[in-house]
């Protein structure tokens, strides 16, 4: 069940996150907490590392939360705890292994958001925003959420509330 108390005790944890180990391994279990809580999916591993590559999380999608029925049955989630915007290079690194796999769908969770002026729908500067929106006319959609939006939830219609507007302003250009 998910407890808000319990979602502010591993905020809290991040927070007080010392060194990136820690900063990367509590901001990942931050984002599977706020995951497994919704209704038909689960955590189907985390933390895996390969020659090329590591992936963060990856959740099955039995497709029963009405937010998430749009989703592919598996979705591909990167964490990034980073004290800085993430750049265009790491959202790009992101929507390639979305496209080694065939996915079409992926959740970027940064701590403080990514870069490109396009974030609020002006368009002038690019940054992996415009990664994010040539991702687009590929069919890859890629969602992003922060901290900040994660400080603000108190339940699960939140968590929602989050997913259905950033899928949704994907197609309207906005991103955060």
């Amino acid at each position: 069940m998910f407890d808000p108390a319990r979602l502010a005790v591993l905020i809290a944890d991040v927070d007080s996150a010392v060194s990136n180990n820690e900063k990367g391994a509590r901001f990942e279990n931050l984002a599977i907490y706020l995951f497994e809580h919704l209704d038909g999916v689960e955590v189907a591993e985390h933390d895996i590392m390969m020659a090329s590559e590591e992936i963060d999380i990856v959740l099955w999608n039995a497709q029963r939360e009405e937010v998430l029925r749009p989703w592919e049955a598996v979705i591909l989630v990167e964490c990034k705890n980073w004290s800085a915007h993430v750049d265009a290079k790491a959202l790009d690194n992101f929507i390639a292994k979305l496209r080694r796999r065939s996915l079409k769908t992926g959740i970027f969770v940064a701590a403080n958001g990514v870069t490109g002026g396009f974030i609020n729908g002006n368009g002038n500067e690019p940054g992996a925003v415009g990664v994010i929106r040539s991702a687009l006319q590929e069919g890859i959609r890629v969602i992003v959420i922060t901290l900040d939006n994660i400080r603000l939830m108190t339940s699960l219609d939140d968590i929602r509330r989050l997913i259905k507007t950033r899928y949704c302003g994907l197609y309207v250009h906005k991103v955060l």
